[in-house]
C-alpha cells in the first residue's frame, strides 16, 4: 500500500538506515533501569533548558536545548550514554544498556523536555502571572477582564508576583502549589490526548503509508549494537567539521578579534528597497549545517517543495505589489492579497483533513474495534480501545477545563478540536520532513476563530479563558508540544521491537514527573533573577503581549475578516489539490507539506538549507545512484551530530561559566 501524499518509494530514501534487524527479545524491552535513567535525564534536560534560556538567554547566546526536531539536550545525553555503553562493553558487559534502553531514555527526556521551553512553560508561566502584575490605571485591565479570571487559573498573590518579576526574592512554593497542580494536570491531560491520537495514527502512518520519520534515523543509528556508525570515517568528517565551526564561532563571540563564520544567515530583504521587490519583506539566506543534514534524508520531492513554495510565497507578494493589491512588506501579516499567514492556516487544515481522508479506512477499523463488544485476543484491539477511550476522555477533560476557565461550551469544544487538528498537521509535517523548527502559521486555532467570527462574537469570558488555554496548548509554537515527539517515540518502538504501550507509559511518566520538576525549577530561577530584572525579557513579557492583544480586542472588537477567510480557503483548497494530484501522478513534484511550511517561520530559516540539500541529492544520485547516496549518509549524519554536540557542550560550558555562546539552531 502506498502513500498518496508521499511518492511511492521516495519516503524510504533515508529511512532504510533507521530500520534495525536485531530485535532480540532481551534487547527490546522497556526496563525499570531505563525508565529510572529516563527520569534522571528528564531532570537534567529541564535544568539545562532553564539555565540556557533564562540565564544565558539572548544576551549571552545559547543553543536551544529542545526546540528543534532532534532535541539537542536529549541527543547529547544519548551520545553520552552511547560512549559509556561502549566502555561498559569492554569493562562490564553485563551492565551495558541495550538499544531499547538507550532509546527509552532518549524518548522520555525528549517528550518531557519540550514542555519546559518556548511554547511550553516559558510562555505559560508568564501568562499565569501577567494579568494581575501588569494591570494599571492606564490599561484598564482590572475593569476589562479581571473579574472573568478564576483565582485558580492565575497567580494573584501580590507578594508572589513581585518575587517573580523582581530579583533576590526567596521562592515560596506554598504560594504556587495550587497553580502548579492545576496546570500540571492540564498539561498531562493534553499530552495524553496527543499520545492517544498518535497511537491511533501509528499503524497508518508507519505501516501503511511508510512515512520516513527522518528525525529518528540518527538516534536509531547511534543506539545500534556496537554503534557501527562511529566506525565510519565519513561520519567523523561531518561531525568534526560542524563541531569545529560551533567552537570557532563561540570563540569569536568571546574574542572580537577572531572572525566568525556566518552560518545563521544574511538578510537579503534589506537590499530590496524598490517596488515591487520590496514587497518580498524578510528574505534570509542561511547555512544551518544540521538543517542541510536533515534535508539530505528527505525525499527529493519533499526537499524540493520546501524551498520552491517559500519562493512561490515571495513571488505572490511581488505580484500583488506589482498589481497594486499589496502594500510593501505587508503581504505576510495583513488581510490583503496574497493573504500569506491565512494561507498557512488553511494549508494546515487542508493537510490535516487530507491525512484523515487517506486514513479513513484505518480509522474506521480502529473505532469499530474500540467500540466492539466482542472479546478478542488481538493486542491491537486492546491498544485501540485504550487509545480511543483515552482520546475521548482527554478531549472531554480539556473541554471541561476550558469551560471552567470561563468559556462557553461551543467555544470550548471548537477550540480544543481545532488545536488537535492543527497538531495532526504539524505532526504529519514532522514525520515527512523532520521540520527542524516545528512552528505553525501565525493564524493558530484561536486566531482562526477570531478570523471567521470576529472578536465581537465572543464574550469577554470566552476570550479571557482562551488566552490562558492558548498559552498551555502552545498556540502556533509547536516546539512546546509533545505530539511530534510522541509519534517519533512510537516509530522508534516499531523499529526496535519495543512494545508501544510500555513505551507510551514511560513517556507519560516522564511528562507528569518532568512538568512538576520543571515548573518548580523555572519558578526558582525566575524568582531568584527576576523575570524583568536579570531574566530574558522576551520570555518574561510573553504573557503581557497576550493580554495586550486581549485588551485591544475588547476595546475595539474585531469584525469577521473577509480577506483572511479568502486566504484560509485558498490555502485549504490548494493543499487538498496538491494531495489529490499526488494520488494521480507518481511524477508530481509538488508536495503539500512544502506548501504548508512555506508560510511559517520555519521556511524563513529552512529554504536555503533545503535548496542546498536538494542540489547535493540531485548531483549525488546522478553521479552514483542510490549506492553513492547511501554511502554519503554518514557524512550528513555527522553534520547533524557535530552541530548539536557542539551546541550542547558550549551551552553547558556557558551555563557553568560567564562566556558567550554561539547559537547553532536559531
Amino acid at each position: 500500500m502506498t502513500d498518496p501524499i508521499t511518492t511511492p518509494g521516495a519516503s524510504t530514501e533515508g529511512a532504510h538506515v533507521a530500520e534495525t534487524s536485531d530485535r532480540a527479545n532481551n534487547g527490546s524491552a522497556v526496563t525499570l533501569r531505563a525508565v529510572l535513567l529516563g527520569l534522571v535525564a528528564t531532570v537534567l534536560v529541564d535544568l539545562w533548558v532553564h539555565y540556557a534560556e533564562l540565564v544565558l538567554g539572548g544576551a549571552r547566546g545559547h543553543t536551544a536545548m529542545v526546540n528543534t526536531s532532534i532535541p539537542v539536550g536529549p541527543f547529547n545525553i544519548l551520545v553520552g550514554l552511547v560512549v559509556i555503553n561502549l566502555a561498559l562493553t569492554r569493562l562490564a558487559p553485563r551492565w551495558r544498556l541495550s538499544q531499547a534502553e538507550l532509546l527509552t531514555v532518549y524518548v522520555m527526556s525528549a517528550v518531557s523536555g519540550v514542555l519546559s521551553s518556548s511554547g511550553g512553560l516559558h510562555f505559560l508561566i508568564p501568562t499565569i502571572t501577567a494579568a494581575h502584575y501588569f494591570a494599571a490605571a492606564d490599561n484598564n485591565w482590572a475593569q476589562l477582564f479581571h473579574k472573568f479570571i478564576p483565582d485558580w487559573i492565575a497567580q494573584t498573590d501580590p507578594e508572589a508576583l513581585r518575587a517573580f518579576y523582581r530579583d533576590n526574592a526567596p521562592f515560596e512554593i506554598a504560594r504556587w502549589v495550587k497553580h502548579i497542580a492545576v496546570w500540571t494536570g492540564f498539561l498531562v491531560v493534553f499530552a495524553t490526548a496527543t499520545l492517544c491520537l498518535s497511537l491511533i495514527l501509528k499503524k497508518q502512518w508507519i505501516d501503511a503509508e511508510h512515512l520516513p520519520f527522518p528525525t529518528v534515523q540518527l538516534p536509531l543509528e547511534l543506539a545500534k549494537e556496537n554503534t557501527p556508525l562511529l566506525r565510519d570515517p565519513l561520519f567523523w568528517v561531518g561531525t568534526a567539521l560542524t563541531f569545529a565551526i560551533v567552537c570557532w564561532n563561540t570563540l569569536s563571540m568571546n574574542i572580537p578579534s577572531v572572525p566568525g563564520i556566518s552560518m545563521r544567515g544574511i538578510e537579503l530583504g534589506q537590499y530590496l528597497t524598490t517596488p515591487p521587490w520590496n514587497a518580498i519583506g524578510k528574505f534570509r539566506v542561511t547555512f544551518f549545517p544540521f538543517a542541510i543534514g536533515i534535508g539530505y534524508l528527505l525525499s527529493t520531492e519533499v526537499v524540493f517543495s520546501v524551498w520552491f513554495f517559500y519562493l512561490f510565497s515571495k513571488a505572490q507578494a511581488v505580484f500583488g505589489a506589482a498589481m497594486g493589491w499589496t502594500e510593501a512588506g505587508a503581504a505576510d501579516v495583513q488581510s490583503m492579497f496574497p493573504y500569506l499567514t491565512y494561507q498557512g492556516a488553511g494549508a494546515f487544515l487542508g493537510l490535516a483533513f487530507a491525512s484523515i481522508w487517506i486514513s479513513r479506512r484505518h480509522l474506521a477499523r480502529v473505532f469499530r474495534s474500540a467500540f466492539s463488544m466482542a472479546t478478542s485476543s488481538d493486542p491491537d484491539n486492546r491498544e485501540n480501545k485504550i487509545a480511543v477511550y483515552g482520546l475521548v476522555a482527554c478531549f472531554l477533560a480539556m473541554v471541561a477545563f476550558t469551560i471552567a476557565a470561563g468559556a462557553s461550551r461551543l467555544v470550548a469544544v471548537l477550540f480544543v478540536f481545532l488545536v488537535l487538528v492543527f497538531l495532526i498537521a504539524a505532526t504529519r509535517i514532522r514525520a515527512e520532513t523532520g521540520n527542524p523548527w516545528p512552528v505553525g502559521p501565525e493564524v493558530d486555532a484561536f486566531r482562526l476563530m477570531i478570523t471567521f467570527a470576529g472578536s465581537s462574537a465572543f464574550s469577554t469570558a470566552d476570550l479571557t479563558a482562551l488566552t490562558y488555554i492558548r498559552a498551555a496548548t502552545a498556540g502556533q509554537d509547536f516546539r512546546g508540544v509533545c505530539m511530534p515527539h510522541e509519534l517519533d517515540g512510537l516509530k522508534i518502538a516499531d523499529a526496535t521491537g519495543m512494545k508501544p504501550m510500555k513505551l507510551a507509559g514511560a513517556m507519560l511518566l516522564a511528562i507528569g514527573f518532568g512538568v512538576v520538576v520543571s515548573f518548580i525549577m523555572a519558578l526558582m530561577i525566575w524568582t531568584d533573577m527576576g523575570a524583568l530584572a536579570k531574566g530574558e525579557s522576551w520570555r518574561g513579557m510573553a504573557g503581557k503581549r497576550s493580554f495586550d492583544t486581549l485588551a485591544a480586542w475588547l476595546a475595539v472588537p474585531l469584525k469577521p475578516n473577509g480577506g483572511g477567510m479568502i486566504g484560509i480557503v485558498m490555502g485549504l483548497v490548494f493543499t487538498m489539490f496538491l494531495a489529490y494530484m499526488r494520488t494521480l501522478y507518481v511524477w508530481w513534484p509538488f508536495h503539500p507539506v512544502g506548501y504548508c511550511m512555506s508560510n511559517t517561520f520555519t521556511s524563513y530559516n529552512l529554504w536555503t538549507p533545503c535548496l542546498i540539500a536538494w542540489l547535493v541529492k540531485i548531483a549525488v544520485t546522478r553521479a552514483g545512484g542510490m549506492r553513492l547516496y547511501r554511502r554519503l549518509l554518514p557524512f550528513f549524519f555527522g553534520l547533524i551530530a557535530g552541530d548539536f554536540l557542539g551546541g550542547g557542550i558550549t551551552t553547558l560550558i556557558g551555563c557553568l561559566t560567564s562566556i558567550n555562546v554561539y547559537p547553532v539552531n536559531w
